[in-house]
């Protein structure tokens, strides 16, 4: 199975290339986050503030799509900024023009209608205040940035030609209708 066309696998650094614009890696942590991050999670990321998480969310397939795969993957930008002086520095930016309010606006304007290379457009759906459940901290403040990039897969991509490509692949079938499988599952052995 050939994965390196895969939409999510290309996807990715394509937008981190596309952040690392206006947000250089010197000042701004980006890095892969879960949709929904463990306290013990935010906790690591809240001391990598000025912070960006990418989180993919899901896909929503184009009902057309027939044998090429196509539609929207749907992305998130987690973005947490922790600032030590005043309230409203927070939002509005400390001594160095970093805040909330400019982290979000820059994002929003680096992502709607950019290209991502080779795979299709991205729009900004929704951006909003969020908060961390069970977490504390008056000097942080989070948003999020939900954004989708259309794509088109051709299945023929993933090059599954044969019985055998097929075969390689190791995966677990449960089988209600076969009699032999139906109190147990039917494993198709991997190939060594």
């Amino acid at each position: 199975m050939e994965l390196e066309r895969a939409p999510i696998r290309n996807m990715e650094p394509a937008i981190i290339d596309r952040l690392r614009l206006a947000f250089p890696a010197k000042t701004f942590t980006i890095e892969r986050v879960p949709q929904t991050m463990t306290i013990k999670e935010f906790e690591r990321i809240s001391r990598l503030s000025p912070f960006i998480g990418i989180a993919w969310t899901g896909m929503r397939p184009d009902a057309a799509s027939g044998r090429i795969l196509k539609g929207k993957m749907l992305w998130r930008l987690v973005i947490v900024y922790k600032a030590s002086s005043t309230l409203e520095a927070r939002f509005k930016g400390d001594t160095r023009g970093l805040g909330l309010d400019a982290m979000i606006d820059v994002s929003v304007a680096l992502l709607q209608g950019a290209e991502i290379p080779g795979i299709g457009f991205a729009s900004v759906t929704l951006a909003n205040s969020i908060i961390a459940d069970g977490w504390s901290d008056d000097n942080i403040v989070i948003a999020q940035v939900d954004f989708d990039v259309t794509f088109s897969s051709p299945i023929g991509n993933l090059e599954l030609k044969t019985l055998e490509d097929f075969l390689a692949l190791g995966i677990t079938w449960a089988i209600p209708d076969d009699a032999a499988a139906a109190t147990d599952e039917l494993t198709i052995p991997a190939e060594e």
